[in-house]
């Protein structure tokens, strides 16, 4: 056929050139992917490369730091010995020398001056390997550092030791921290899979970036230098697994130790196995689309086959419609009743015929008599036929059937019309009326009200149960009403704009409205509305659901979320956010209360809590004339000073207000008032900001000992300086820049030293040194009392020490324990943990705390000193006098020490006041078995006096002023040497 043999030439032309661009797509990609994998594995071999010169001039880097630290103390040692002489560099000095190098690099550990063999003549520990080490070849370039093997220790840590001759037959020795190599090789460039490793020159691994697993071990792989490495590498030999890398290697004449860098090549390929995937999809797509169109080429060919049936099919349409539409024609006489074929097909009968009589059998008994009246009367002619009934099918089945049609007016005798099968439509239609009855059900019985209204007249054509419940009228009662019956009147408008918006086609989302009961009481609901149509009614169904009682619950948590619990005033969120909504001119009253908290600590809650509402309720009494009120937990108010009343009055005002003191029932309290103030005139400023600057100028006030301070530039200086001073203090304790300084304790019978007093001091680069009172509270403020107050108790314990070792092992040290460290949980542990580092009994060190630190929490501090007695610390109660401690509970503290504050020392032998509070505290610490230390001693009266009172110990510049751990440890020889 010639239509066949041209369809199968096109189908041969389209195949063979799509063959053949495949082909070429093919080898195209094949190309475009080679090269582009080697330009990946080419950028991260550059990549490795410059990663591996980076860790290598770090760590030459490192090296070179760790020659220099060393080479300082090589160049002491010299300066001393030619100072004092070979004979004087001893042991002693040389310890000392390596304990303060060690303490200002903590990267180098186990400081040491050992001989030619490592044998140990000064320091930590010496080297048994150390003459195979230390030779020409583990020189550090043309340097004088030798680099020696990494050495485990029993912690599982790893050192690299090094070493610097002195002169002949010394060398000084210091072992550089494996985690500062480690530091050096972890980098997070490295992705995942990738390797940096550190070798020696027998392959010996010095650090690798995946952990310490590896180190000490020897990779054979790189125990040879080699002229070129193979780009890709895996192995066991070469990084202990069989991931498989490009490599970098770096190492130098200058330095004996080797970098590798390694990235897995896996990552390189990540990005060029998404090219190829893309590229295998669009080949897929390109050959999806080949066979497409050859899919089309034969779908057109077949459907002009098709086209072809159909044509010849014409007359089997009109019955393929006749039996989708269930549609059949039919005909009948006196007797008989024919069909067509698509009745046939469409009922599924066998037949084309029936007798009448056998028809109406046929027909379901309830619609029997109807069906034969209407035949009858159609038959007669006085009517069309008409009707729907129900006819029984062989096989039991029932289906409705709506008949039409009329007798022939030709006078044949017969009877013609159309029967079309209504069955699916009737159960259409009894589904709907299932529907509407479980509608009538649900909403008659839903236990949230329902209505439905119209939406012209707005009165009720339906009503639930539930909302004749809900609103207290009878049901005959609500369908006489309107919708505005139970609505407010201040609402109508609102509704009739809403029903207007529901007729236009436009419905609001569901809203919480107010509704009245019958008895007049209001409910808030939640409105949920649809528009239909009811009984003919343009008609609005409502779902009313009662949330009055989850609003009431959600006002009082935004009450809670914007009010404090214990006195009822705004939070400062509150009170800003409700300034800013406001903007209007306004001033802020930043108000600290010191001492407010502490009465709650040592009280008890309950009084505590009352002094804060009596605060509260004064200064609420201020708020409600002139402003708002906010509390801050803790010591802080906040008062929002509205724009239009004189500042300066307010203040006044206010000064009174915090300045009286506070009465309880058996409690008298005076709080130290701190006010900072800041104005907001042209609303540009957050009230967030307004009320932080008022802030900044209360701790001014504060740290000035004012009463009132406005904030300015120079507030904000100075706060700017207080924030880089304790930035400083973190880098400074990080650094060991703090010294401690001591002034010494001497009996008072023999002015014998007992005991050193610690107290600490931050020299400066210009020499001069800051003192305490401008740095401790800022350390406590700022949350690194903690750490610096760890660094003092282990300085002093070094400091004993030294004593001992010089042959004072009786004078003890005295540590001053702010009231933050003193409740540090851990603070028993630090001294032990300091006691034990510096082999000392724990017994050498003393606490000294302040009768106000001890009393912000009585029990607690009891606890904590009962704790410190037991592990045979002594504890002295500093400034003693100057603060609200009771006697009966002075007794029961684990005491060995009072301090006399200097105050009552000041005069004594000329004061009578002083002389007296001195007596009774004199005879009140022996009445108790303590010692009883006077403190600022400067006069040889009142050395005389204490003396002649029985007072055991004295303390100040009379005896001696403080002093470095050197001047004190002279000052002691003098001693000596006086007998």
């Amino acid at each position: 056929m010639p239509g066949q043999q041209a369809y199968k030439q096109q189908m041969r032309v389209v195949a063979s050139a799509g063959a053949v661009v495949a082909v070429v797509l093919a080898a195209a990609f094949a190309l475009m992917l080679g090269v582009d994998r080697q330009v990946r594995l080419s950028s991260m071999q550059r990549q490795a490369s410059l990663q591996a010169q980076s860790t290598h001039q770090l760590l030459r880097q490192r090296l070179d730091s760790t020659q220099r630290a060393m080479t300082s103390v090589h160049n002491q040692m010299l300066q001393l010995q030619q100072v004092l002489g070979s004979t004087a560099l001893q042991r002693p000095l040389l310890e000392q020398i390596l304990e303060q190098t060690a303490g200002r690099n903590p990267e180098m550990v186990d400081w040491s001056v050992v001989d030619d063999s490592g044998q140990l003549l000064a320091g930590s520990r010496g080297d048994p390997d150390f003459y195979d080490w230390a030779i020409p070849a583990n020189l550090m370039g043309d340097s004088a550092l030798y680099i020696g093997p990494l050495q485990a220790r029993s912690d599982n840590s790893w050192q690299l030791p090094l070493a610097l001759r002195i002169d002949a037959g010394r060398w000084l020795l210091a072992r550089l921290r494996g985690s500062q190599m480690q530091a050096l090789v972890a980098d997070d460039l490295l992705g995942a899979g990738g390797v940096q490793l550190l070798l020696d020159r027998a392959g010996l691994v010095l650090a690798d970036s995946r952990g310490p697993r590896l180190l000490g071990r020897e990779l054979g792989y790189w125990s040879q230098p080699r002229a070129q490495y193979p780009q890709a590498l895996h192995g066991q030999q070469v990084f202990a697994d069989e991931v498989v890398r490009i490599v970098a290697v770096m190492h130098t004449p200058q330095l004996p130790l080797t970098v590798v860098t390694a990235r897995a090549r896996d990552e390189a390929l990540v990005g060029w196995w998404r090219y190829v995937a893309g590229a295998l999809l669009i080949y897929l797509i390109y050959l999806i689309g080949v066979a497409y169109l050859l899919y089309a080429i034969r779908n057109a060919h077949l459907q002009q086959q098709r086209l072809a049936k159909e044509i010849r099919a014409g007359s089997a349409e009109l019955a393929l419609a006749n039996k989708i539409g269930r549609v059949s024609t039919w005909t009948a006489n006196a007797q008989t009743l024919h069909w067509g074929h698509s009745a046939a097909q469409v009922f599924g009968l066998d037949r084309n015929s029936a007798p009448l009589s056998e028809v109406f059998e046929r027909v379901h008994h309830l619609d029997v008599s109807i069906v034969r009246r209407s035949w009858q009367l159609a038959w007669a002619g006085e009517q069309p036929l008409d009707l729907m009934f129900r006819l029984v099918f062989p096989g039991g089945v029932i289906r409705w059937l709506s008949v039409r049609g009329e007798r022939v007016a030709d006078g044949s005798g017969y009877m013609t019309g159309a029967a079309v099968d209504v069955t699916e439509r009737v159960q259409a239609q009894e589904r709907a009326r299932e529907a509407e009855r479980q509608f009538r059900i649900l909403f008659e019985r839903n236990p949230v009200p329902f209505w439905l209204f119209d939406l012209d007249t707005l009165r009720f054509l339906e009503i639930n149960q539930a909302a004749v419940e809900r609103y207290g009228y009878s049901r005959d009662e609500l369908l006489a009403m309107t919708v505005l019956d139970i609505r407010p009147p201040e609402d109508w408008a609102e509704l009739r704009e809403t029903i207007s918006l529901i007729q236009r086609g436009v419905l609001r989302e569901s809203r919480v409205r107010t509704h009245q009961r019958k008895d007049g009481s209001l409910l808030s609901v939640q409105e949920q509305t649809a528009r239909l149509e009811f009984a003919g009614h343009d008609a609005c169904l409502v779902l009313a659901v009662d949330v009055t009682e989850r609003l009431a619950y959600e006002r009082d948590l935004a009450y809670r979320a914007s009010h404090h619990p214990e006195t009822g005033l705004l939070t400062r969120r509150a009170l800003a956010d409700t300034l800013d909504m406001r903007d209007r001119p306004y001033a802020i009253a930043h108000v600290q209360l010191r001492g407010l908290q502490l009465v709650g600590d040592t009280l008890g809650q309950d009084i505590g809590e009352q002094v804060l509402r009596t605060v509260a309720a004064r200064l609420g009494g201020l708020a409600g004339r002139y402003g708002l009120l906010a509390y801050q937990p803790g010591e802080d108010f906040i008062l929002a000073i509205k724009g239009r009343y004189d500042l300066e009055h307010v203040l006044e005002h206010l000064a009174e207000v915090v300045s009286e003191p506070i009465r309880g029932p058996e409690s008298f309290h005076q709080l130290q008032a701190h006010i900072g103030v800041d104005s907001c005139t042209d609303n540009r400023l957050p009230a967030d900001t307004v009320m932080a600057r008022a802030a900044q100028a209360a701790h001014a006030a504060r740290a000035d000992g004012v009463l009132i301070k406005y904030y300015d530039e120079a507030v904000a200086q100075r706060l700017t300086a207080r924030l880089h001073m304790a930035a400083r203090i973190h880098s400074a304790i990080e650094q060991g820049e703090f010294e401690l300084y001591f002034q010494p304790i001497c009996r008072a019978s023999d002015t014998r030293p007992v005991m050193l007093e610690a107290l600490l001091r931050w020299p400066q680069a210009d020499g001069s040194s800051i003192m305490p009172g401008e740095f401790i509270s800022l350390a406590e403020d700022t949350g690194q009392m903690i750490a610096l107050g760890r660094w003092v108790i282990r300085a002093a314990a070094r400091a004993q020490r030294v004593l001992a070792n010089a042959g004072w092992r009786e004078v003890s040290v005295a540590v001053n324990v702010s009231a933050v460290q003193f409740f540090n949980d851990d603070l028993v542990g630090e001294f032990s943990r300091a006691c034990e580092d510096a082999g000392i009994p724990t017994q050498a060190l003393q606490v000294e705390l302040t009768e106000s630190g001890l009393m912000r929490d009585p029990e607690r501090g009891l606890q904590t000193m009962q704790r410190l007695h037991e592990r045979g610390i002594k504890i002295a109660l500093d400034d003693f006098g100057t603060g609200f401690s009771s006697m009966s509970y002075l007794q029961h503290l684990p005491l060995d020490a009072l301090k006399i504050d200097r105050s009552f020392v000041a005069d004594v032998e000329t004061n009578p006041r002083n002389a007296a509070i001195c007596r009774a505290l004199l005879s009140l610490g022996h009445s108790l078995e303590l010692e009883v230390i006077a403190e600022g001693v400067e006069t040889e009266g009142q050395r005389q006096w204490l003396q002649a009172h029985d007072c055991d110990q004295l303390q100040g510049y009379l005896l001696s002023r403080p002093m470095s751990l050197d001047d004190v440890l002279q000052w002691l020889a003098t001693l000596t040497a006086r007998g």
